[in-house]
C-alpha cells in the first residue's frame, strides 16, 4: 500500500511539473498558438484573465487539433457540436432535426402568408415588365440512405410521425401551395427525384460525405436543367454550358466545407472531381439580373449564365452581395445597409429578372427577409 502510494505522488508530481513546464518548452520549441475559428477573441483584462491564458496557452491549437482528432479517430464523435457523424458521413445537426425532428416547422397560415407575399411580388414584376422566378433547394438527410447517428435513432423512437397535413415537411407543404398559384418556380427535388439515373447516380455523388452542400459538379448539372427552365419559361437567351466531371485530388469549395471545419489532421475518406465548364454558345439578352438566397445558389452556374457585357448582376448569397460582374463582395447587416453603401433600390428599379432561392430548410424565414424588403418599396422598384 506504501509503495502505491508514493508511486501515485511520483505521477501526480510529474504531471504537474510537466503541465507547468509547457509553456516555457512549447515556447522554446517555436510552437505557436494560432487556433482558428469561430472562438471569441478574448482581450486583456483582469476580469477576464483566466480566460486569456486559457486562449493565449503556446502551443493550444496543436493540443486541440490533436484532441480533435483523438475524438474523431478513436471514438467517431465529431470534435465540433454542430456536426455529427456516422462512419466517414458528416451532417450539420440543424439539418438532420429539420428533416427527422420537426425543426423549423411552419403552420398552414405561415405558409398561406409567404404565397400572399411571392404573389403579390409577382404582380408587381408583371405590372413592372419584370421576371420572377423561384428555385427551390434540398437538405443532405433527403438522399441519404445509411444509418442515423445514435442520438436520432433514440428520438425517433420515441417521436410520433404522423401523416396528415400539419405533420408534413415545410418543403412538401409550400410545393402544395406553389402547385396552386401561377407562380413561376424550380423545384430541384422534384427535378433530382425524377432523374435519379442522372443526378443520383453515376460516380460523382449528389452530396458527399464530407459536406453539408449539394456537390459542385451534380448542382451544376441541376444548374443546367434550371437555365433550360428559365429560357423556356421566361422567354429569355442564356448561354449553353456543358459540363464534364474529372477526377481530383483536393475538394472543390464547398465539397469537403464540414469536414474542413473540425481542425483534425486527417483528410476525407472519398475521391473528389471537378466540373470542367464548356460553352457551345454565348446567347445572352444583356439582363439585369437580382438574385437572393442562400449557399446552395452557388452551385447552379449563375455567374456564367447572367453576366453579360451591358447587364449588371447583384447576387445576394446569405448576408453577403456580389457585385462588380462578380469580381467583388461585401458583407452587410441589412438591405438598407446594401442600399447606402451599394444603391440596392437603383437597381432593383432596373432589374429585368429576380430569381430567389428557398432551400427547404429555410422554409420557414425564406428569402431571409429580402421579400418584405421587395414589397415595402413597391414604388420605387
Amino acid at each position: 500500500m506504501k509503495l502505491k502510494k508514493i508511486i501515485e505522488n511520483v505521477l501526480l508530481t510529474f504531471f504537474f511539473l510537466v503541465v507547468i513546464a509547457y509553456p516555457w518548452v512549447a515556447t522554446f520549441l517555436g510552437i505557436e498558438n494560432n487556433l482558428s475559428g469561430a472562438e471569441e477573441k478574448v482581450q486583456f483584462s483582469f476580469e477576464r484573465i483566466d480566460d486569456y491564458i486559457i486562449q493565449n496557452f503556446p502551443g493550444r491549437s496543436l493540443l486541440v487539433r490533436t484532441k480533435n482528432q483523438l475524438l474523431y479517430s478513436l471514438f467517431d464523435i465529431s470534435p465540433n457540436t454542430s456536426i455529427t457523424k456516422v462512419g466517414d458521413t458528416l451532417f450539420s445537426t440543424e439539418t438532420l432535426n429539420y428533416y427527422f425532428h420537426k425543426l423549423h416547422s411552419v403552420s398552414n397560415a405561415e405558409i398561406d402568408a409567404l404565397i400572399e407575399k411571392l404573389s403579390k411580388f409577382n404582380d408587381i414584376c408583371k405590372r413592372k415588365d419584370k421576371k420572377l422566378i423561384i428555385v427551390i433547394t434540398p437538405t443532405k438527410p433527403r438522399y441519404y440512405k445509411g444509418i442515423l447517428p445514435f442520438a436520432d435513432d433514440v428520438i425517433m423512437l420515441y417521436e410520433k410521425h404522423g401523416t396528415n397535413y400539419d405533420d408534413m415537411l415545410p418543403y412538401n407543404k409550400l410545393k402544395i401551395a406553389l402547385n396552386n398559384t401561377n407562380l413561376n418556380y424550380f423545384d430541384s427535388i422534384n427535378y433530382i427525384d425524377s432523374n435519379p439515373s442522372r443526378i443520383i447516380g453515376g460516380e460523382v455523388p449528389l452530396f458527399y460525405n464530407s459536406s453539408h452542400h449539394w456537390s459542385v459538379y451534380k448542382a451544376n448539372l441541376i444548374g443546367l436543367a434550371f437555365h433550360e427552365h428559365m429560357r423556356k419559361t421566361l422567354g429569355i437567351h442564356l448561354p449553353s454550358i456543358t459540363i464534364k466531371a474529372s477526377p481530383s485530388d483536393v475538394a472543390v469549395y464547398p465539397d469537403a466545407d464540414l469536414f474542413n471545419v473540425l481542425n483534425i489532421y486527417d483528410k476525407p475518406n472519398e475521391q473528389f472531381y471537378a466540373p470542367i465548364i464548356d460553352y457551345n454558345n454565348y446567347d445572352n439578352d444583356n439582363l439585369n439580373f437580382t438574385i437572393q438566397g442562400g449557399s446552395f445558389l452557388g452551385g447552379l452556374l449563375l455567374p456564367q449564365t447572367t453576366l453579360s457585357v451591358y447587364g449588371e448582376v447583384y447576387h445576394i448569397e446569405n448576408k453577403n452581395l456580389i457585385y462588380n460582374k462578380y469580381k467583388n463582395h461585401s458583407a452587410f447587416e441589412s438591405y438598407d445597409e446594401l442600399n447606402d453603401k451599394f444603391h440596392l433600390i437603383d437597381h432593383l428599379h432596373k432589374t429585368d429578372v429576380f430569381i430567389l432561392e428557398i432551400n427547404e430548410l429555410n422554409v420557414y424565414n425564406a428569402t431571409f427577409g429580402f421579400l418584405d424588403y421587395l414589397l415595402e418599396h413597391e414604388e420605387e422598384i
